[in-house]
């Protein structure tokens, strides 16, 4: 198997190309290794892996919020649910979020979310 890189052509749409471009660039990649890390990415996770990570990542939100709430800060809870509903609007399409970028788009987002004086 040869690690040579070669130019390949493919076929898209303008408005396809552009999603490309787009995704591309959101995630730090030239739009060449965008395409072939989205093709090459490993097929979608086990049904019984997402359900636990899901499962998981409520529970710990169920207990997040009750801890806030508790504490008298309803409102850092409202701010941060305000805050990442903003952030995956402007994501768009749900796959995004799975995307090499999605992380360190995050983490810029939500570096404003974090109160400065935690309960």
């Amino acid at each position: 198997m040869s690690a040579v890189r070669r130019q390949r052509g493919l076929m898209a749409t303008d408005a396809e190309w552009e999603r490309i471009a787009q995704a591309a660039g959101a995630s730090g990649m030239e739009m060449s290794r965008y395409v072939v890390s989205r093709a090459l990415a490993p097929d979608d996770l086990p049904r019984e892996v997402l359900r636990r990570a899901v499962r998981e990542a409520l529970v710990l939100s169920r207990l997040e919020e009750r801890r806030l709430r508790d504490a008298g800060a309803g409102k850092a809870w409202e701010d941060a649910c305000d805050a990442v509903d903003t952030w995956m609007d402007r994501e768009g399409m749900l796959d995004r979020l799975s995307d090499p970028g999605a992380a360190n788009r995050w983490k810029a987002a939500g570096a404003g979310i974090v109160p400065e004086d935690p309960p």
